[in-house]
């Protein structure tokens, strides 16, 4: 059975807390509060987790604090030269990308303490960062309506001294205010794109490989927080006015004009045409009072939205309805609830476990390992722990584990399903090849009796053979057709060639031409077979 616990961070209370509440409590992991983090006030888009560690940058401060969460207890206090407004986590959550108030991007890795720092590359302050899923770009969102998109490897290459290189790779400029949240899609390939909202009430959908606009939706609000799905069907946008609007990419808008579905989202028609989304998307909660939505996070089958807002309630949606399914806190949070996510859901059967864990945190050295000629320094060193079950866990993959891993299946991978299938079409039972070889069943094993193979009769594997027998005779015939054909195309192309050369050189000349017969055919045909 599947768990999932969430993690919200509220800014400075309002208010005094609650009796039932810790003093100074801040940062609360899990709706059945498991634990707590205390001194602690961040602002949107200021909180960033992993495994092992919270990150939370202190609102209107130059200061990150770290909590260790197997320990429970606040690890470190890390200040920095500037004011921290954003942060995100990126390459297997060892760097943590943090913007500035200053329109800087700062890059800390987090098992090395080697921090890296971009010229002011925004006019004023970023207001959100997010990493792509290959941690290969990083987009930096800011007040100026403005979007850099910059290489990640290319942030972290030693070539670049101190800022020299270290500029973006492309600038989005189609928003005419700030942008106040960014979103980027799950996809990992080069089809994949970026969802930006600011404060005009435009929501744009874009590829920022190409910094081209796929989509263009008119808001009815000012929004301040936006998701997408796990599928990247929808997006999911929180407003000032408390409520929460859905936006289906595979719907037409209001606007006649508008084309239909997904492909016509990707390949960029009539991108000029704003959208302007249904009203009957927009989801409005009952009780006003809870005021503005600040952070929302999806569930991990997208059928549970949680909303945070000002008051410190805590908002469960029903996405398929649009309508709240209840209040997870009794008592609201003793400030308002700037950042809330998702934690990893627990209770799969095959958990997959990071093959690198960063124990501890080494805290930032600017231009500690700088080096002139762009080598690895001497004294740059990696702390992190490796998975105790690091051999184990690699060798107890599947075939089909490691093609679901890799970027494509194998075609050796499809040609034996293709043929175990083939063999399956006449009703025969599953073959005893993994009897034999000693392997267990997989989880995709299509037997009515996983635990016990049951041995087959004589005539069964007369019949499974004369099964695979039939297939291998097709494949031949099907072989043999396709040589024909090619034998044939090949006597078409010679005579044709022979005739070219029989009309270029005739018989006027007093020269003999060509004459090609059926029995130099065969012939030729004998000489080939």
């Amino acid at each position: 059975m599947l768990t999932e616990q969430f993690i919200a961070a509220i800014g400075v209370p309002e208010k005094p807390p609650a009796t039932n509440v810790a003093r100074d409590a801040a940062i609360f992991p899990t709706s059945q509060q498991r634990a707590l983090f205390k001194k602690s006030a961040t602002a949107s888009n200021c909180l960033a987790f992993s495994d092992s560690h919270i990150f939370a940058a202190q609102l209107n401060k130059a200061v990150v604090h770290v909590y260790n969460r197997e320990k429970g207890n606040q690890e470190a206090t890390v200040p920095f030269t500037e004011q921290i407004t954003c942060i995100a986590l990126a390459c297997d959550d060892t760097v943590l990308v943090l913007g500035t108030a200053e329109g800087r991007i700062f890059l800390w890795e987090t098992c090395t303490g080697r921090q890296l720092t971009t010229s002011q590359a925004h006019l004023q302050a970023v207001t959100a960062v997010v990493v792509d899923s290959t941690s290969n770009f990083l987009l930096s969102a800011s007040a100026d309506s403005t979007v850099h998109v910059w290489s990640i490897p290319g942030l972290l290459s030693f070539a670049n001294v101190g800022t020299q290189g270290l500029s973006p790779l492309r600038t989005f400029t189609s928003h005419r205010s700030e942008i106040t949240a960014l979103a980027i899609g799950h996809s990992a390939s080069f089809n994949n794109f970026a969802v930006s909202v600011s404060k005009d009430q435009i929501c744009t959908i874009w590829d920022f490989h190409k910094n081209t606009v796929f989509r263009t939706y008119l808001l009815p609000s000012v929004p301040t927080c936006v998701t997408l799905d796990a599928a990247d069907r929808a997006l999911y946008i929180g407003y000032e006015d408390g409520s929460v609007q859905q936006i289906d990419l595979y719907t037409v808008g209001t606007t006649a004009a508008a084309p239909t579905g997904m492909n016509a989202l990707q390949n960029g028609d009539e991108t000029v045409t704003p959208i302007q989304p249904s009203p009957s998307s927009k989801w409005k909660t009952p009780d006003m009072s809870h005021g503005a939505t600040l952070s929302i996070s999806l569930s991990f089958d997208s059928c549970t939205l949680l909303s945070g807002h000002q008051s410190g309630a805590v908002v469960a949606w029903d996405v398929a309805s649009g309508r709240v399914q209840t209040n997870l806190l009794q008592i609201p949070l003793p400030g308002p609830v700037t950042n809330l996510y998702f934690l990893p859901a627990i209770g799969f059967a095959r958990k997959t476990v990071r093959e690198l864990n960063v124990a501890t945190v080494v805290k930032p050295r600017f231009g500690a390992f700088d080096s002139g000629d762009g080598n690895v320094p001497g004294n740059y060193m990696v702390n992190f722990e490796l998975a105790s079950n690091l051999t184990s866990k690699s060798s107890a993959r599947s075939a089909f584990e490691e093609a679901l891993l890799a970027p494509f299946f194998p075609q050796s991978l499809l040609d034996n399903g293709l043929d175990e299938l083939t063999s399956w079409a006449n009703g025969d039972s599953r073959q005893a090849t993994e009897a034999d070889s000693g392997e267990p069943d997989d989880f995709m094993a299509l037997d009515d009796q996983p635990d016990k193979i049951r041995e087959l009769t004589l005539d069964e594997q007369n019949a499974a053979l004369k099964a695979q027998l039939s297939s291998m005779r097709r494949l031949q015939t099907a072989s043999f057709e396709k040589l024909e054909a090619i034998n044939a195309e090949r006597k078409a192309l010679l005579k044709r060639e022979h005739l070219r050369m029989k009309m270029r050189g005739g018989t006027t000349n007093g020269t003999r031409g060509i004459v090609i017969s059926d029995e130099d055919e065969s012939m030729d045909d004998s000489d080939r077979n």
